[in-house]
């Protein structure tokens, strides 16, 4: 008899300037034509410095209604409250508020659950995902948010310890840290800072670890809180590229792995309201801009809300679901944009041209789409 597990996932996603650029705005040679897409062999061209106004101006030619399948995932299936995923290899690895879950793609094979969350010996406390999207031994990493420890998650789905561990501050503090690792004890991120929010980089040096700034991501110098800056934070290595997306700000920036050459996408959306931090429920006042982002080889894609969750809220309990889906390639210029059906957290398979959404609304999550 097929075995059902329902689980109910809570996760924390942390799910994150000022260099002075050129301001320009958006010619016709700027956009792409939604079908003219980047051929896989065409190098990616040179990153411009510049800073693109987007006011009232739609970049994309259309907006393409993608209508999902739903799938149901071999023996396990989910109440999706937050979810967090990566797709490496042909396997979608997903943590969950109690453990993680391997699926074998594209038939969604339920593999396994693999190490169990808690304050324990054996326990991993707060663990966040990290992609290694350049270590062909693991499937990813484990980052422990409230002890500030790594773990690699081995092929097989186990867990073992990864002895490159950042300093922990005195008493309780839950990092925010986005890791991506891109190198053999390398790691680039996103984290508070005292501007805000900054990109930085840690390396180890026999045993020592170095971090250094890489990137101020504030985007007004008399705004230091974080939760101004919260927001997405990708990167692509094999195009030295990087990204953030804002959450509370319709802006993306795009740069290289030095920072050295930026470019902001700004469409001027409403700002963010500082006041609301110091009230019960006051984020979700905010218009949700970007919240969710996924690295890709040709191309980098990110969810878009445009709403705020009390607006959600309301269009789910008349069973109107959708949120979107950009694409963009990886020096910033718009490809497509999708409205998926269905409306919770996201991943795409790039090489088998799928997007998999994990919708909040159903027992059966998972949708997928498939990608033009």
């Amino acid at each position: 008899m097929t075995i059902r597990f329902f689980i109910f996932i809570s996760v924390l996603i942390c799910c994150i300037s000022c260099k002075e650029t050129t301001r320009s705005t958006l010619s016709e040679e700027t956009i792409p034509d939604s079908v003219e897409v980047q051929s896989q062999s065409k190098p990616l061209p040179e990153l411009v410095a510049e800073e693109i106004f987007l006011k009232e101006k739609e970049p994309f030619n259309e907006i393409i209604e993608l209508k999902g399948v739903q799938t149901i995932a071999d023996t396990v299936i989910f109440k999706v409250g937050e979810a967090q995923s990566i797709i490496k290899d042909n396997k979608m690895l997903l943590k969950t508020d109690r453990s993680i879950l391997i699926f074998r793609l594209p038939d969604l094979i339920f593999e396994g659950f693999h190490g169990t969350w808690g304050i324990g010996p054996d326990e991993l406390n707060h663990p966040q995902l990290v992609p290694a999207p350049n270590d062909p031994a693991i499937l990813g990493y484990l980052f422990e948010s409230i002890q500030y420890k790594l773990h690699k998650v081995n092929k097989n789905g186990s867990i073992t310890p990864y002895s490159f561990n950042f300093d922990k501050p005195e008493g309780f503090r839950y990092s925010e840290k986005m890791l991506v690792n891109i190198a053999p004890d390398d790691f680039i991120y996103a984290d508070d800072s005292p501007t805000g929010k900054s990109i930085f980089r840690a390396s180890a040096d026999s045993g020592k670890i170095n971090i250094r700034e890489v990137f101020n991501l504030a985007l007004n110098p008399k705004r230091k809180s974080p939760f101004n800056y919260i927001g997405d934070f990708v990167v692509n290595t094999d195009k030295n590229r990087m990204a953030y997306a804002y959450k509370y700000f319709k802006i993306i920036k795009f740069m290289d792995l030095e920072a050295q050459t930026v470019r902001t996408i700004n469409f001027e959306r409403e700002e963010f309201d500082e006041n609301t931090i110091y009230k019960i429920d006051g984020l979700d006042q905010n218009i949700t801009h970007y919240w969710g982002a996924c690295a890709q080889d040709e191309y980098v894609y990110f969810l878009y809300s445009g709403r705020t969750p009390y607006d959600v809220v309301k269009e789910a309990n008349r069973k109107n679901y959708y949120i979107y889906v950009e694409q963009y390639d990886w020096n910033g210029n718009p490809v497509n944009k999708f409205k998926l059906d269905q409306w919770g957290y996201f991943t795409v398979d790039e090489p088998n041209k799928k997007i998999y959404l994990l919708s909040t609304n159903h027992d059966d999550p998972f949708f997928i789409y498939d990608l033009p």
